[in-house]
């Protein structure tokens, strides 16, 4: 009965997605505010589906915003100033552990860490850490989490074996680096590849630990769902769509990425590019081993995160739509 049930969910979504504009009164039901929380690569397909039109293709009059920190972003969900974004998943999943339980995530599209430890010549390898002074953005940011989890690999914690520094913005690290105040800090793209060209090296190739995190992930209130099933479900695909674009069209993603960032060192785009491409989720499908990551970095100061079981924090029947009405399967050509 249960999965009949499910059966006939997926189907009134994807009959809900396929019905006509043509009635008046029926474009205002279409329009949705969305948000992204960062000028970062992770969060192009969003820029993407705006630029090249996935989102009206789907008869959507969508408005985009940029909020600017994760906590703002599920602020404003939760004060129905925007309908749903493109956000870091630390903030909402912290959120809906204390409380925010109308808070939903609807999708992720990228599923695991990316970023690398950089830092001097002199530091061989990873155990040559220990003791090291190995600077951050800040305490609770994704390099925080990136260090802690990715040093674990190799039996090591950053609040005991190293003298762990808080520069406040990962831009910091290489004046950092400069100055002698640090020995080596934990970096996203493109920052990895500035320290490169400065001649310092990679310690420690995050990304390629494939460590399962909830980076970067679709995220709405379930009072919006239940209100605007069928327009989430549109954006869904255009968002799917345009995460094909950035995978299969690399220069048109460039000119779009360079749009919003203001880069315009292709070098540094391509870079920023090809590492997130290795983390993007095609499917949008959530890794409840990301949100359990999370919860378990959560727990050390909220003990009933613990407790909390991952599927809590997600809603699967706008990325399950996906996979079974097909619309992945004409996307992609695969089975």
């Amino acid at each position: 009965m249960a999965t009949l049930g499910k059966a006939f969910a997926l189907l009134g979504i994807a009959f809900a997605v396929s019905i006509g504009s043509g009635r008046d009164g029926w474009a205002l039901s279409q329009a949705l505010t969305a948000f992204y929380t960062a000028h970062v690569v992770s969060m192009a397909p969003m820029w993407i589906a705006k630029e090249a039109g996935f989102f009206k293709k789907q008869g959507l009059d969508l408005k985009l915003v940029f909020i600017g920190s994760g906590p703002m972003g599920t602020s404003a969900l939760l004060a129905g100033e925007v309908n749903l974004g493109i956000i870091g998943g630390f903030a909402p999943i912290r959120a809906i552990v204390g409380g925010a339980r109308d808070l939903v995530i609807i999708g992720q599209s990228k599923t695991y860490m990316v970023g690398a430890i950089v830092g001097r010549k002199e530091i061989a390898s990873v155990q040559d850490l220990r003791g090291r002074r190995l600077g951050i953005d800040r305490i609770g940011s994704n390099p925080d989490m990136y260090s802690i989890a990715a040093l674990s690999r190799f039996q090591m914690d950053p609040l005991r074996d190293l003298q762990y520094i808080q520069l406040g913005s990962t831009s910091q690290g290489i004046p950092a680096l400069k100055a002698g105040a640090i020995d080596a800090f934990t970096s996203t793209p493109p920052y990895d590849l500035f320290a490169q060209r400065l001649g310092y090296r990679v310690i420690l190739d995050i990304t390629a630990l494939k460590i399962p995190f909830a980076a970067t992930v679709l995220i709405s209130s379930r009072s919006t769902v239940a209100r605007k099933q069928p327009e989430i479900a549109k954006f869904v695909r255009a968002y799917a769509e345009a995460v094909h674009y950035f995978l299969r069209n690399p220069e048109g993603a460039a000119q779009v990425v360079a749009k919003y960032t203001k880069v315009e060192d292709r070098e540094v785009i391509a870079h920023s590019m090809q590492a997130e491409s290795k983390a993007m989720q095609k499917n949008l499908q959530v890794d409840p081993k990301g949100i359990e990551l999370i919860l378990g970095l959560i727990s050390k100061t909220v003990p009933k995160a613990a407790s909390a079981k991952p599927e809590d924090f997600y809603d699967p029947r706008f990325f399950a739509v996906l996979k079974d009405s097909g619309f992945l399967k004409q996307l992609w050509g695969e089975s």
